[in-house]
């Protein structure tokens, strides 16, 4: 039986991160999203190092006709995330990702959103000191609703944004 839900109500999950945490769990929850997507999955975050299996589940999507955006700052405020990050762009791109670079200064906003179904966001970055080191929070949010209310939110820094 399905029970009618009140104007606002939605299904929320909290996800923490961090060393007290067990290591793999948050990007198990990533690495699902992605492998979920059937339409479009975008991502934005101010810091993109991914790991290995990131990096192949979103080629993976990519490569199975999902529309695929990562908006990531054209400016990093750290040199050393700037080159680590550029070491992964060409191989995203040959697999169909699309990037934008988004030029409206230090992208901060850490979201997933897939098919306008469901969406993370929260502290959490794209990089291996956030997802194992840092302390972080998520939240995985089950409506299309506020999910569509997050997409355009990401719609507005690809319109600022290079592709």
């Amino acid at each position: 039986m399905i029970q009618q839900r009140d104007e606002g109500d939605c299904a929320v999950q909290v996800l923490p991160s961090g060393p007290a945490s067990q290591a793999e769990a948050i990007e198990n929850v990533l690495l699902m999203a992605v492998y979920a997507a059937r339409r479009e999955l975008v991502l934005t975050t101010p810091y993109f190092v991914p790991s290995e299996s990131l990096r192949i589940a979103l080629g993976t999507a990519a490569r199975r006709g999902v529309k695929v955006i990562l908006v990531v700052p054209a400016k990093v405020d750290s040199l050393l995330v700037r080159y680590a990050s550029q070491a992964f762009k060409g191989d995203l791109l040959r697999a169909g990702v699309r990037i934008a670079n988004f030029k409206g200064g230090l992208l901060h906003t850490k979201s997933i959103s897939v098919d306008g179904e469901m969406c993370l966001f929260g502290s959490l970055n794209l990089d291996p000191r956030s997802l194992r080191l840092n302390f972080e929070i998520s939240l995985a949010v089950y409506d299309g609703s506020f999910t569509a209310q997050l997409r355009e939110l990401q719609q507005s820094y690809i319109d600022k944004s290079e592709l």
